[in-house]
């Protein structure tokens, strides 16, 4: 890790941390060429290890960047809010895939976003959902169906 102060390439623990609800890791740094003590916080990344296997048998790398813009555009009743939450919303999510799942689908990237959404903000869970088909049409309601689709399980 290089020194944020002078980008020494040398430094070293000095103390470290697991999170204890989090797979998160605190790390007190030291520079070995100015002296200068700073923290960073590691998280696992999705982003090198995880393949997304679609329904088709395809695999492609996971995307944080898409996620980032998928929830942004759930917030387009407030932009900016999308704006300055969507990179933290879509890490929460990624933090909570790389705890929760072994093997990604979509639909559990899609359940995980949606979750994560719901908590945050109402009105950009029913957007995320309504855009990616996790919301059933107001006559297959009245037809009986359940009004929300998610992760296989059906609820009202």
């Amino acid at each position: 890790m290089f020194c944020i102060n002078c980008f020494h390439k040398n430094t070293s623990v000095t103390n470290s941390r697991p999170h204890k609800k989090q797979p998160s890791v605190w790390r007190r740094r030291k520079c070995s060429n100015c002296g200068v003590l700073f923290t960073t916080i590691e998280r696992p990344s999705l982003v090198d290890t995880a393949l997304i296997k679609s329904s088709s048998g395809e695999t492609s790398p996971f995307n944080l960047g898409k996620l980032i813009i998928s929830i942004a555009e759930a917030f387009s009743h407030t932009p900016t809010e999308g704006k300055m939450h969507a990179l933290w919303l879509a890490q929460t999510v990624e933090s909570t895939l790389a705890t929760q799942v072994q093997s990604l689908t979509p639909e559990d990237i899609e359940a995980v976003t949606h979750q994560v959404l719901k908590q945050f903000d109402e009105v950009a869970a029913v957007q995320y959902a309504a855009k990616h088909q996790l919301i059933v049409s107001a006559s297959a309601r009245r037809r009986g169906r359940p009004s929300l689709v998610s992760r296989g399980h059906e609820t009202q």
